[in-house]
Parts: structure tokens; sequence; C-alpha cells
């Protein structure tokens, strides 16, 4: 019963959301198209090229990308999964995820969801941002400046 009170909750604010929103704006050549993402343990490995963010999150966190990569839904699903079904149901779709900037502690990325004209630009924790992306194929960017500062080679 509160799974299902929470998925409502949740589906009714991204649908009050969408109805508030217009366009928001994004230059590509500001940012790279991760090719490369990969969990090593704890550990995610996302960049473009032989340049690579190498971030540590939580075994969960680590497990619920993995999950998504792999293409499996657990026996009772993960809340990406769920947010992922939430999205179809109100025929949402995520465009893109951006990994942003690192202000020294933490990483900042957003992910833009639309709903036929309209544009949603939310602030993501970034292992939810890949985890829900990887879930529906959705590209993920990484701002070039970045990628330049707290990227390291990985070839």
């Amino acid at each position: 019963m509160a799974s299902r009170w929470f998925s409502k909750g949740v589906a009714t604010i991204f649908v009050l959301l969408f109805l508030a929103c217009s366009y928001v704006s994004f230059e590509v050549e500001n940012y790279v198209k991760v090719d490369v993402l990969k969990i090593v343990g704890n550990t995610v490995i996302i960049g473009h090229g032989c340049m690579a963010i190498v971030a540590e999150t939580s075994p969960e966190r680590a497990r619920n990308i993995l999950l998504g990569m792999e293409g499996i839904i657990p026996e009772r699903p993960t809340t990406h999964d769920t947010i992922v079904q939430i999205l179809k149901s109100f025929n949402i779709t995520l465009e893109k995820v951006i990994l942003e900037r690192f202000d020294g502690n933490y990483y900042y990325a957003f992910g833009y969801f639309r709903s036929k004209n309209k544009v949603l630009k939310l602030d993501l924790m970034p292992s939810d941002g890949i985890a829900i992306a990887v879930r529906v194929n959705a590209p993920i960017y990484i701002n070039k400046t970045l990628l330049e500062k707290v990227g390291k080679n990985i070839c």
C-alpha cells in the first residue's frame, strides 16, 4: 500500500512539474558523450576516450548502476526501475544526463526529461542519473571542463 502511494506521489510530482516548465537549452560543444562506463567494486569509471572520472560510491549505488547496465531487474524492483515505469506510464522520456561539476565534495548532475514539447531539467545525484540513463539507453554527457580538471588517464 505504501509503495503504491509513493509511486502515485512521485508520478503526480512529475506531471505537475511538466505542466509548469518549458524548453531548457543544452550546448553540445561544452560536453562530451560518455563512451566509457565501468563499475569496479564500489568505483564508478565514467568518461570519454582515455579520460575518465574515477569516483567511489556506496555498494548499493554501484549495484544499481551495474544492474541497469546488465539489464537486470531484481525480483523486487529498485527505485530506479520504479522511476522508469513511471516515466513510461506518463510517456516521459529521459533525453540525457549531464555530469556538470564537482565542488570538491560532491559531483552534480542534471537529467533532462521530455513530455511532448516540454523539457524539465532536474538536479540529480550522478549515481541516480546514471542508473536511470542506463535503464532507458539515454546518453550521458560530461562537462569538458570537469573532465579536464578531475579526469584521469585510464589508457
